[in-house]
């Protein structure tokens, strides 16, 4: 047999397993060589492209080739180097070969059909091709100035290669929508073959491109699903990508993407001022972004006026009030506005009369202190921690400053990394990405005279936590195994919600505000208010206790769904009088023989049914950890401990 007789063979037999995706297999070879590919039996309904592709074919390909010895000669002319994806909503695969030119084009959805009707592009360049499926696009009306956004995806084992197709193609995309008068968005990013991706690409009848910016998005939101923007326009991906916090490390982002289609984020804001019976001069406005929810397109409307805060999700196409929450605070004298996070920062820096420049470290937490809402402002400069709670109006409540000894290795050095590259030290033991894992938190702290970085993060169910030294070497660390997420059969508790999947993370505040609801309770008429986030059976769960004159609740939120998946209260004895949480918190600290300002860290929990009804509390001063047990009738300490 000859060796144009065994390429035919090989191309033959590939295309009864695979119909004409030898390309793609060839191109993939040189990853498999000598490694052992686990064969799985999937059914996919919704796509044809199935993962054998990637795997099975690869492999096959590769023994037949090695079977010849190296005998066979490839053409370079025929063989695949590149793969670019075109996602708007049409996902559209272009296999290229070194020379740039087409091999294939497939269309991965029904929609990317219609647009590569009547299409041949084999052979073409690669700048002819995008010229031909961008004016498709155009004309078909998948891209214009209402929906402008754009995915490039490259995939090429030469690294160098893939930077500058996604260079080039970006710049030929570009150049297209300009002369068609349209500002397009562009993203544009490379990928690496990934099985668990390609899986989900292959379900959802996505490029893997598109499902690698879904996963990054939900990795970085915990409140969206994969399932819920698999079916979305690359242009609504681009608009709740606007909305984060923070831009994707992996991808790149050109042009601002259009909200044209929807109404606006004017006429959203004045549909939740409008149901809340309130007009713009009321109101100090927070927060206008888009986001997900129930599948759809929102604007997260966020408003406070006076001690009133307002939280609306507004169906971004008809303005309706898709949901909304209102909580009351305790306002303080003379507190008539709300101010944001950034004026809180500002206020408690201009406190100690110092710039955003000097300060390490700056976490700002949303909280409450006495029954009303104040923000608490933690930083460090040197060896000096601060601490300020500003409230609503922007007045410091509370002020303190701690000087630390500058003992220990890390001091005596003078190195000190920082937050992010504590962050990037903790992963980089880890073997992991950021983009790998969630709920990523770095704060700093003070542990036997050394100032370090407590780093806490999850992937998938194992849950990682870090002590970092200031110069960036590991301190100590530890990982944690859950049981893998698992359907939630049925609910254990009394609410009566039906079953759901484990996914995503409510925050404290969800679960909180799913407990208050479960028992016909505003925050503000509950006391020993106390949640704790946890693991169990597979899931990430909050215990929620909080009393209510002589009753004590319990609950276990569902950190996925915010359902309840356990709930009690206990009317506790007949009679029977508690100290408050303050008074016990009091007690303690005379015990210590501290202030309150001089502490940190505080936790405190009750447990009034107990046989002995008592708080716990938990608080760090300097160098040193208290643990506290006080008796809940009459202050007494039952327990204390103190540890350096």
């Amino acid at each position: 047999m000859t060796d144009r007789n065994v390429e035919q063979a090989l191309r033959t037999a590939l295309e009864h397993a695979a119909p004409n995706d030898v390309e793609s297999v060839l191109l993939r070879c040189d990853d498999r060589k000598g490694n052992v590919i686990p064969m799985t039996n999937q059914n996919h309904e919704k796509n044809n492209r199935k993962p054998l592709r990637l795997a099975a074919l690869a492999a096959a390909a590769c023994l037949v080739l090695a079977i010849g010895g190296g005998s066979i000669y490839y053409n370079q002319s025929q063989t695949a180097a590149s793969i670019v994806s075109l996602d708007v909503n049409p996902s559209i695969e272009l296999v290229l070969n070194r020379r740039e030119r087409v091999l294939r084009a497939t269309p991965l959805n029904e929609d990317a059909a219609a647009v590569l009707d009547g299409m041949d592009l084999k052979g073409s360049t690669l700048d002819v091709a995008v010229n031909a499926l961008m004016g498709s696009l155009l004309k078909n009306g998948y891209v214009d100035e209402l929906a402008n956004s754009i995915l490039i995806t490259v995939e090429d084992d030469n690294a160098t290669r893939a930077a500058q197709l996604e260079s080039q193609l970006t710049e030929t995309v570009n150049a297209v929508m300009t002369s068609s008068s349209i500002n397009g968005a562009i993203l544009s990013q490379t990928v690496n073959q990934n099985q668990d991706l390609q899986a989900k690409a292959d379900e959802y009848g996505i490029s893997l491109g598109k499902a690698q910016l879904i996963q990054q998005l939900v990795d970085q939101n915990p409140t969206l699903t994969f399932e819920s923007l698999a079916g979305q326009t690359v242009n609504d991906l681009n608009l709740l990508l606007s909305s984060q916090a923070t831009a994707l490390s992996a991808v790149t982002s050109t042009g601002r993407a259009s909200d044209g289609g929807y109404i606006g984020t004017e006429v959203a804001k004045n549909a939740a001022l409008a149901h809340a019976g309130l007009t713009a001069d009321q109101v100090t406005v927070s927060k206008v972004d888009f986001d997900m929810e129930d599948g759809r397109m929102v604007y997260e409307v966020e408003f406070w006026a006076g001690n009133v805060e307002y939280e609306y999700d507004v169906d971004a196409t008809t303005g309706e009030i898709v949901k909304n929450r209102t909580e009351r605070y305790t306002t303080a004298a003379g507190q008539a506005a709300s101010i944001d996070e950034a004026a809180a920062k500002a206020a408690a820096l201009n406190a100690f009369g110092l710039s955003e420049s000097q300060a390490e470290g700056i976490r700002v937490i949303p909280s409450y202190d006495d029954g009303r809402f104040v923000y608490k402002v933690k930083f460090w400069t040197g060896s000096t921690e601060y601490f300020c709670e500003v409230d609503g109006a922007g007045q410091i409540v509370k002020s303190e400053k701690e000087e630390h000894s500058s003992s220990g290795a890390a001091a005596a050095s003078g190195t000190d990394v920082g937050l992010e590259a504590a962050k990037t030290a903790a992963l980089k033991h880890a073997g992991l990405s950021a983009d790998q894992v969630t709920g990523l938190t770095a704060k700093l702290d003070w542990d036997d005279g050394q100032r370090v970085y407590e780093v806490e993060f999850w992937q998938g169910s194992t849950e990682y936590e870090y002590e970092i030294n200031a110069d960036g070497t590991v301190r100590q660390y530890e990982s944690e195994a859950h049981a893998a997420p698992t359907a939630i059969s049925a609910n254990t508790g009394s609410s009566g919600t039906g079953s759901s999947a484990a996914s995503g993370d409510i925050g404290e505040d969800g679960a909180k505000a799913a407990a208050l609801k479960h028992a016909g309770l505003t925050e503000d008429q509950v006391q020993n208010l106390y949640i704790e986030r946890d693991w169990d059976d597979g899931r990430v769960e909050y215990e929620v206790k909080f009393l209510s004159g002589s009753t004590q609740y319990e609950y276990e939120i569902d950190g996925a769904t915010g359902s309840v998946q356990k709930g009690e209260n206990k009317t506790l004895a007949s009679g029977t009088s508690f100290i408050s949480a303050d008074q016990a918190l009091a007690n303690a600290l005379s015990h210590a023989g501290l202030d309150q300002s001089a502490i940190r860290e505080l936790e405190m929990d009750s447990d009034l049914d107990d046989s002995t009804p008592h708080y716990s509390i938990d608080f760090k001063s300097g160098n040193l950890e208290y643990e506290y047990e006080i008796s809940a009738t009459d202050g007494a300490i039952l327990k204390f401990e103190k540890d350096n």
